[in-house]
């Protein structure tokens, strides 16, 4: 996987998580939900758009496999290309366990009564807009991170030297 796949594929899964982070600061129901209540978990996740952070794993991970295959056998690329769309067909639905993984997690932690709440939230004008703007704003913030992160870690390293260098070490 490629330096830039990672970043998108973390802020998919960043996205994904900053939506379930709530389902997983609530203390877990005693018993199993019921498939309605499972089916409610399940549109929040359409609502809230956690659903569609991974719309573009497997044609990522394809693109980075056909790549890293073409780089030591370039020949292959009209076969490979071929094989990539088969094969993208036939697990274009691969995540649907993750889905239904996340759906009873979300049903486990909330009642109906606030998952229907929540849904009502997400098909408001203030949740369509959320969904909407937070890819942006998970992305812009990511971007916030890597920079800050940056620039701590050189001003970490130059700090650091700088002790050493009182204490008679050239690092």
């Amino acid at each position: 996987m490629t330096l830039h796949s990672l970043r998108r594929a973390g802020a998919a899964l960043l996205v994904a998580c900053t939506l379930a982070a709530p389902a997983f600061a609530q203390a877990p129901a005693a018993k199993p939900p019921s498939p309605e209540h499972v089916a409610l978990a399940r549109a929040v996740l359409d609502f809230t758009g956690a659903r569609r952070s991974f719309d573009n794993v497997v044609p990522r991970l394809l693109t980075d496999a056909r790549n890293m295959f073409l780089r030591t056998q370039p020949n292959l690329q009209a076969d490979l290309d071929a094989s990539i769309v088969d094969v993208g067909k036939r697990f274009a639905n691969a995540d649907e366990d993750l889905v239904s993984k996340i759906a009873l997690v979300y049903a486990s932690r909330f009642t109906e009564e606030e998952l229907r709440a929540i849904a009502s939230f997400y098909q408001s004008p203030a949740g369509k807009k959320m969904t909407a703007e937070l890819p942006n704003v998970l992305n812009a913030s990511y971007q916030l991170v890597q920079d800050w992160s940056r620039t701590l870690s050189l001003a970490l390293m130059d700090s650091l030297r700088a002790d050493m260098k009182r204490k008679g070490h050239d690092l």
